[in-house]
């Protein structure tokens, strides 16, 4: 029986080569048996860069011409040529054709003596689709068990191959001991080779999965990151898609949605380059079928003038129809993959759509948030600071001050939910300007005493003397970081030292690289908890209740990246902390010191009488109205109130005001609309918008030229910031008078 199948495929091949051969199969018809052997070989070892439709079409040629070799080189050619053809569609996830495909081969090799090494390949590809494809691990099973008990002298790799296989099966079919055991052994011979990627890629996804039945989570993920690393950095798409989704559904199923949603946009990634990568082999396909059209034109005209016209009648008939039968195939494929590419590129657009719309939305309701609190925290802050100059009783001072410090630290809170939601909408970018970088490391040090103090720290400074005074760069966001890793240094420390340290410095042209160090010799973070405490709202200890809200770590490492760095950490439980991360500066080139100074003294000349001055605030807050009423007070200026911007544009045409402070959101007219009709009839007046809110968009239409405004503040505010951005306006209009 197996000889008559055997037989009828044979006959089956032995008719179409006689009637429809291929357009493409002159250009193997003269290759010797070992020549298209190593074309075979060599097709399945690149088949990523040479495409799938590319090596179906070679294939396809090859089984074509085979039957010019004797029956053992036909059978093993074929046998060859279908198992290939079934691991094209069984990547394809065209199961049921990968099964035909391989049932085929299955017949060729079995007429075959010898070639147990490919008997065991094409056995062991039928068990990966009843695995992968029918869900049937029990058929599965029973087809490799049988090759692997009835197989002698196996080749190291083919043997780790069908163990690799029965592990999977084994943990479809529970039985995780067995299962684990050889996956052990796959990873250490895989591991041994490069050549092996993809079998070691399938033994981490299943260390992945063995880990995640039994809920060790923590080894789950890093063997999906392991898999997914490898899937990466060898344009594995397809591959590396399972992986991430497989990962993605572990993180939602252990809560860890903020890192489900960054892997989901991961997969997508992915699966937008599978769908381009794809669609590179069809526009490959054409191409080559655009070539071939032209190589055989010259073969039938070669044909033409060596035969008779007869025979070139027949041949025009036979061309013809293998041309039809061509483009018919090539229609019906085309609409296939094209009807595919149509439903994936759908599918794909769809979920960007929703990806865009959840992230508006998020950033939306964040900044929302975010503006809604800082608006009565002002007030508490602006409140407090003026109780504190007013209120002296050692008793009630303590309570005023306590009132302050928690005031400042939920303003802290609330800047961190801020400052995460702009980085993630890509929001933050790096400023440059001149600085004084031995100022800002003895500022920070000075703010940071009376905290360090209290935990009965100190803090020490030690800044190298090669490092050059004036950089160019965004101190404001160097600040930051060093903000948060010394409070956050200083929570985990008690009656101990904290180092700040600005080392090793590498001056090459006109640009330094620092060496920045924050030391504790606190408590010490678990090496376990290393890399995670720079996630989201991840925390070292989730029972200790001191740790915040998980943000500050997390600002600090995109910060540093931001900078071009990369933070790392050195700790030990009982010894401390060492974060450290080096930033390459611009050198200011000029003497800009000296220049600051000539500057600063310009721009923020102290005035003379604050009182000669008539301030107008336009706030429909009021207790925002008390606070910066009486926060100007405390300097001597004179100031009037509006409840609202249309009040604001009435008094400005009646009265003469120095400057005006201008609120952003409020009833009946908004600052916005107001300053532009101001400045329809006042141009000249400092007009200094105070808003809550300092999303990338507010910012842009404060400083836009056609918005009327002179500058901006946002709130709440430091007092000496104030100050100095109110009087370096008045002495800009007096300089500009004069």
């Amino acid at each position: 029986m197996k000889s008559i199948k055997i037989a009828k495929h044979f006959i089956c091949f032995l008719c179409l080569n006689l009637f429809f051969p291929t357009l493409y199969a002159y250009q193997y018809e003269e290759m010797s048996f070992p020549e298209l052997e190593c074309t075979i070989i060599h097709t399945e070892e690149h088949l990523n860069s040479i495409g799938r439709a590319n090596s179906v079409m070679l294939i396809e040629n090859i089984i074509d011409i085979s039957s010019k070799f004797n029956t053992q080189q036909e059978y093993y050619l074929k046998g060859y040529s279908y198992n290939l053809l079934g691991k094209i569609h069984f990547l394809n996830k065209e199961y049921k054709k990968a099964l035909k495909e391989y049932k085929i081969a299955e017949l060729f090799i079995k007429e075959l003596e010898g070639h147990s090494e490919l008997i065991i390949d094409v056995n062991n590809n039928i068990a990966l689709v009843y695995l992968e494809g029918f869900n049937k691990p029990a058929r599965a099973l029973k087809r490799i068990k049988n090759i692997y008990e009835s197989s002698e002298n196996l080749d190291k790799y083919y043997k780790h191959s069908l163990e690799l296989n029965l592990a999977n099966i084994y943990l479809k079919t529970r039985n995780y001991r067995k299962a684990y055991r050889l996956l052990k052994k796959c990873q250490k011979y895989f591991s041994q080779d490069s050549e092996h990627i993809n079998e070691l890629l399938i033994t981490y996804l299943g260390f992945g999965e063995y880990y995640k039945i039994h809920n060790n989570y923590n080894s789950a993920i890093r063997h999906f990151e392991e898999a997914a690393s490898i899937a990466e950095k060898n344009k594995m798409f397809r591959q590396a898609m399972t992986i991430y989704k497989k990962y993605e559904e572990l993180l939602v199923k252990i809560g860890r949605q903020d890192r489900a949603y960054a892997i989901l946009k991961k997969y997508t990634k992915h699966h937008e380059t599978a769908l381009e990568t794809e669609k590179l082999e069809t526009n490959q396909f054409k191409d080559k079928l655009v070539v071939s059209n032209k190589n055989n034109s010259i073969q039938t005209q070669k044909a033409k003038q060596s035969q008779t016209v007869s025979i070139f009648t027949l041949t025009l008939l036979i061309l013809c129809l293998i041309l039809f039968c061509f483009f018919i195939y090539n229609h019906r494929k085309t609409k296939v993959l094209g009807e595919s590419l149509a439903l994936r590129n759908k599918e794909l657009k769809i979920s960007k759509e929703k990806s865009d719309r959840l992230a508006a939305v998020k950033t939306k309701f964040i900044s929302t948030v975010s503006h809604e609190l800082r608006t009565p925290l002002y007030g508490v802050v602006g409140l407090s600071s003026i109780l504190m100059e007013r209120i002296k009783d050692e008793e009630n001072h303590k309570f005023i001050k306590l009132m302050k410090f928690s005031a400042d630290h939920l303003l802290n809170l609330i800047n961190d939910v801020l400052q995460v939601t702009k980085m993630e909408s890509y929001e933050i970018s790096l400023d440059k300007a001149p600085y004084n970088i031995k100022n800002l490391a003895d500022d920070i040090k000075n703010s940071f005493e009376y905290q360090a103090d209290k935990n009965g720290n100190t803090l020490h400074l030690n800044f190298d003397k090669n490092i050059p005074n004036s950089l160019i760069g965004d101190q404001v966001r160097l600040s930051q970081i060093f903000i948060n890793l010394i409070s956050n240094a200083n929570k985990f420390t008690k009656n101990g030292n904290i180092w700040l340290n600005f080392i090793n410095p590498v001056i090459i042209d006109n640009k330094v690289k620092i060496t920045f160090e924050i030391k504790d010799d606190g408590r010490g973070i678990p090496v376990d908890k290393q890399e995670l405490i720079f996630d989201k709202f991840s925390q070292a200890d989730a029972k200790d209740h001191t740790t915040g809200t998980g943000l500050g770590l997390n600002i600090v490492k995109k910060l540093v990246n931001l900078h071009g760095g990369d933070i790392k950490i050195k700790s030990k439980p009982g010894e401390g902390s060492n974060f450290y991360f080096s930033i390459s500066f611009e050198v200011d080139p000029a003497n800009k010191e000296e220049n600051n100074i000539i500057n600063n003294s310009k721009d923020c000349i102290p005035l003379l009488n604050e009182e000669e001055y008539t301030i107008l605030i336009v706030e429909d807050n009021k207790i925002n109205q008390i606070v910066t009423q009486n926060v100007l007070k405390t300097k001597g200026y004179r100031s009037q109130i509006a409840d609202d911007g249309l009040i604001a544009v009435e008094m400005s045409k009646s009265n003469s005001y120095d400057l005006i402070l201008m609120d952003l959101n409020m009833p009946n007219m908004g600052g916005m609309e107001a300053t532009k009709i101001i400045r329809e009839f006042n141009p000249n007046i400092p007009i200094i918008a105070l808003t809550a809110s300092d999303t990338q968009d507010t910012v842009q239409a404060i400083l836009n030229p056609d918005s009327g405004f002179s500058d901006f503040l946002r709130k709440p505010y430091k007092n000496q910031e104030f100050f100095n951005k109110i009087e370096s306006n008045l002495n800009r209009t007096i300089s500009k008078a004069s």
